[in-house]
């Protein structure tokens, strides 16, 4: 009986693998199951009910300021408006009337966006490898913990990677319709950021590495770039009426300018202009290694080793092209900034790059089904161990939230205690008596202090109160600016002149915070001198 039980166990895991072979034949019905299970997946992280902030709060209201007027706002600086631009093609024909609902609609363009990248990813991979390993690639890039993530921000990233993806597979085509259609998404690549504008050199190198310099290769690429300029000299345009920049060339030679500014007020300009190089060298190199992991640890570096042999014009096109995405990573970088995000256009390269080792393993082992799930089935368990380790608190952020409501009713001008402090920013808008309605129309921010540089609680509060209007301290015992704010959290008797008037946990709440009232006469009379605790 036990040996049939095993006997039948065994028939059923090979049907299974069989039922598995069976649909990576038929690569369509794979690319569609991942889409689904990549859609599934962030749709379980979705972040309902919470506010889009910070830069994705930007492109919102450039998209729905767009919607309305019918022209281009001038009231952004920002040069990156392909995304809002884009955004406002749905909000104008969006039925609603709740902002809540146009940030879930924003990030739900972005989730399609990520998943549907799968469709480039896994092309761009069928020009280095066999369909059975491009099913791979795509795999890796859908199922990617940090691709996830990011798409639920409204962010524009998420059509940059897309374009990008979609050029480089076009450019690599041997056809001259593909290869001018390349040089279009490529206009679209730098119009949804800026940064897409370096491709073009590398592009035009390698089309005439690729095709010789001949009569009637001049003329094919002449009007390659044609094309590709008359996507961006029309919302250059607009951009220079409305910024009085094109967001192109303005923001690409701003870099070398930054630099050469820094230098020259620097006394000691060669050290200056080393530290940026270095302090450029070693974050580009923390964070590409931090964002390979957990997805692309095991395979991207023996890939990154495997591309330099036997090069050809496409293995040529991948590594130039990387060169000049890195630039701007490195710009980032040499300026101390901090996120992974600068490197995300990289990935579908990244999934490439990945598939040499997968490849050589299949070769050597040559039991592919076997391999194919073994993989998959890491990186979904590896990107789904990285999303609840560095997934959001949905509890902490949504009582954030409502404690910002609280704030709002019982303070003046308080002190910063960012992040939670971004959800100041929405309550105002959920006051709106109706939506959408032109940014300009808004009321004013909330007064914050963000200043940060002082030695003493009383220091602080006599500045806030004499330079900035200082009502109410508002603490959680972590995240007060400036942070010596946060003694006051966990010793308040301390500071008889500061006068609690909430406390969270009194409320139900889990995430303890403190709101306190400065008594003005009472710290007077003790910054002069003038108090006596037996009065």
């Amino acid at each position: 009986m036990v040996r049939n039980n095993n006997f039948s166990n065994c028939n059923n895991s090979i049907n299974f693998i069989n039922r598995l072979s069976h649909i990576a034949e038929n690569p369509y019905l794979f690319l569609t199951i991942l889409g689904i299970s990549g859609f599934l997946i962030r749709f379980y992280y979705f972040p309902f009910d919470l506010p889009i902030t910070h830069d994705g709060l930007d492109y919102l209201w450039y998209a729905v300021d767009l919607s309305i007027l019918g022209t281009f706002p001038t009231n952004y600086t920002f040069p990156n408006n392909g995304w809002s631009s884009f955004l406002s093609i749905f909000f104008y024909f969006f039925p609603s009337s709740n902002i809540q609902d146009f940030m879930d609609l924003q990030r739900w363009l972005t989730v399609t966006i990520s998943v549907l990248t799968i469709i480039p990813v896994y092309l761009l991979c069928g020009r280095f490898f066999e369909k059975k390993y491009a099913i791979i690639g795509a795999a890796f890039f859908v199922f990617d913990p940090r691709m996830i993530q990011h798409s639920l921000l409204g962010l524009t990233e998420t059509s940059f990677i897309l374009l990008g993806a979609t050029a480089l597979f076009l450019f690599l085509s041997k056809h001259d319709k593909a290869i001018y259609a390349s040089f279009a998404v490529l206009g679209l690549f730098a119009l949804v950021r800026y940064e897409g504008l370096l491709l073009a050199l590398p592009f035009s190198v390698l089309y005439f590495a690729r095709f010789k310099l001949k009569k009637r290769t001049i003329l094919k690429y002449l009007f390659a770039i044609a094309i590709f300029l008359l996507i961006l000299l029309p919302m250059a345009h607009i951009r220079i009426e409305t910024t009085g920049k094109d967001g192109l060339v303005s923001h690409v030679t701003a870099g070398p300018q930054y630099y050469q500014h820094i230098v020259e007020q620097s006394e000691t300009s060669q050290n200056k202009m080393f530290d940026f190089i270095f302090t450029g060298s070693v974050n580009l190199v923390k964070y590409l290694g931090w964002s390979c992991i957990p997805v692309f640890i095991f395979f991207l570096p023996l890939g990154i080793f495997m591309i330099f042999k036997n090069i050809d014009h496409k293995k040529s096109t991948l590594i130039l092209t990387t060169v000049f995405l890195l630039i701007p990573a490195f710009y980032a970088y040499s300026r101390n900034l901090q996120d992974t995000k600068y490197l995300y256009v990289l990935y579908p390269i990244f999934c490439v790059l990945s598939l040499y080792i997968i490849k050589t393993i299949d070769v050597k082992f040559k039991k592919w089904n076997i391999l194919a799930i073994l993989i998959i089935s890491g990186i979904i368990f590896g990107s789904l161990i990285f999303l609840n380790f560095k997934s959001i608190d949905y509890e902490h952020e949504k009582e954030a939230l409502s404690l910002a409501y609280i704030i709002n009713a019982r303070t003046g001008v308080i002190n910063n205690y960012y992040p939670e402090s971004q959800y100041l920013v929405h309550v105002k808008y959920t006051n709106l008596e109706k939506f959408p309605v032109l940014s300009s129309t808004i009321p004013g921010q909330r007064k914050i202090i963000s200043d940060e540089n002082f030695d003493s609680i009383e220091e602080y509060v006599l500045f806030g109160i004499e330079k900035k209007g200082l009502t109410h301290l508002v603490l959680d015992g972590y995240n007060a600016r400036p942070q010596v704010l946060n003694d006051v959290f966990y010793n308040e008797e301390k500071y008889p002149y500061l006068i609690k008037i909430y406390d969270s946990l009194e409320h139900g709440y889990k995430y303890h915070m403190k709101i306190f009232k400065i008594d003005y006469q009472l710290f007077e009379k003790l910054h002069t001198g003038q108090f006596n605790e037996n009065q």
